[in-house]
């Protein structure tokens, strides 16, 4: 944090000096100042930063970019441009498969600039709003997207986008053999488009854990992600549907296995090291099959499909990376309560003995929607009376009795139900290991 401070207050004097600059992500970015408040940096190996910087169009909004330092971005940009090519071919071929491909430039060895989709979260990000073991879950992916998208048609919408690009990153990732793909690596968009980021692996150079492949499922597609195309835990009509884009698409890449060993054969000189030799290209003749008929290879990519599914390695190397990230941020990602933000600790506010629900009502006013009263309640009484109301859109105002150890120690709290929902979700969080009764 002290680090990225300092830089920020260095490119700050220079924009002082020379008035703007364009960015090398796309010279067609005109920027004229950093926003320090919106830049921070990301909890991975590479620890790279997440800029914003100042719009020159005073109508456009800032521009935000991720500057990555430790990672030969060329075979980041080489991936997104094979992936841009499969597109084109899809596209001239009638099928949109609503990829999302973003900017990504080279700024020197080991260094560069990646542009950052608006409205996207990591799936990491949207398992854990379930607890430390979302990634086992089926509903997360699903309820988020319903979250977002609360209309009937809206979420429909959503399913179909996330149906065409997850049918897409299938293909695409396979086809390029993409390693190290985790929960941090593919992200979500709120309108239900899913994509890949980071490609610092891919013709099949998989991590290793000891003697053992992190990647042990053909690609990434999980049960969680199968539950948002059925719309539900049966299997659907959709499912169909979708293993039949999946085989399409597959065939229509199959059909110009020759343009891309030709397009990867000319990057063989360049220096990249997990594209150094013909052993790297054979793994992408090998993945596209050119001898196989198109029944043949669609029966082919059904099993990859099912196997892919069926995988438990998938989600454990999710669940792993989970309690990694809890681990590398340490106590400053421990959840605080909304309601409640400071620490409270034993020896400030002493031990908890016995709580007790006393009442509850409905309670509202006109301006904010519902009064607590004396929040906090008062120590020794019962607290002010809440004002009652009858609107159906008034919460519940729960009254609690709070008894810690120590004599007369007694406080009444008010609480909603939301509030109950939120510790219950951060008690999850805190202790994955307790089973915790279910929440209504």
């Amino acid at each position: 944090q002290a680090i990225l401070r300092e830089g920020l207050e260095d490119v700050a004097q220079f924009f002082k000096a020379h008035g703007s600059c364009r960015l090398p992500l796309s010279p067609s970015l005109l920027v004229k100042g950093i926003v320090p408040r919106d830049c921070s940096y990301f909890n991975s190996n590479a620890v790279p930063l997440k800029l914003s910087f100042q719009n020159v169009d005073p109508l456009g909004e800032n521009i935000r970019v991720i500057f990555k330092c430790g990672d030969d971005l060329r075979q980041d940009m080489l991936t997104l441009q094979m992936i841009r090519i499969m597109n084109k071919i899809w596209v001239q071929e009638g099928l949109d498969m609503r990829m999302v491909i973003f900017r990504c430039f080279s700024t020197g060895r080991g260094r560069g600039m990646v542009e950052m989709i608006p409205n996207a979260e990591t799936l990491r990000k949207i398992q854990v709003e379930h607890g430390v073991t979302g990634s086992f879950k089926d509903r997360p992916l699903a309820d988020w997207l319903q979250k977002h998208n609360p209309e009937e048609d809206e979420y429909e919408k959503a399913v179909e986008n996330f149906i065409y690009s997850c049918a897409g990153c299938c293909v695409a990732t396979y086809v390029l053999g993409i390693c190290d793909r985790h929960n941090d690596n593919i992200m979500l968009k709120t309108t239900g488009h899913m994509f890949h980021i980071d490609f610092g692996r891919f013709l099949g150079h998989a991590q290793m854990f000891g003697n053992i492949k992190r990647d042990r499922a053909p690609f990434v597609f999980t049960s969680d992600m199968a539950y948002v195309i059925n719309g539900g835990d049966k299997p659907s009509s959709r499912f169909h549907d979708f293993v039949d884009l999946c085989c399409q698409a597959y065939n229509l890449i199959r059909k110009h296995t020759h343009l891309f060993l030709n397009l990867l054969g000319l990057m063989l000189s360049c220096g990249i090291p997990e594209l150094s030799d013909l052993e790297d290209l054979k793994y992408v003749y090998d993945a596209l099959r050119p001898q196989d008929s198109d029944a043949d290879a669609t029966t082919y990519f059904t099993r990859l499909i099912e196997s892919s599914l069926g995988s438990v390695a998938t989600k454990l190397n999710f669940f792993i990376h989970n309690l990694a990230q809890m681990k590398f941020a340490g106590s400053e990602a421990r959840p605080t309560l909304s309601f409640a933000p400071r620490t409270h600790t034993l020896k400030a506010s002493g031990r908890i003995r016995d709580v007790f629900l006393c009442r509850h009502e409905r309670v509202c006013n006109p301006s904010k929607g519902y009064v607590s009263g004396d929040s906090w309640g008062r120590r020794q009484g019962h607290p002010r009376s809440p004002v009652p109301c009858h609107s159906p859109v008034s919460p519940q105002i729960y009254v609690v009795k709070v008894q810690r150890d120590g004599p007369g120690e007694v406080t009444f709290v008010q609480r909603t139900f939301e509030e109950f929902q939120e510790l219950h979700n951060k008690l999850r969080l805190l202790f994955p290991s307790s089973l915790l009764p279910r929440y209504p």
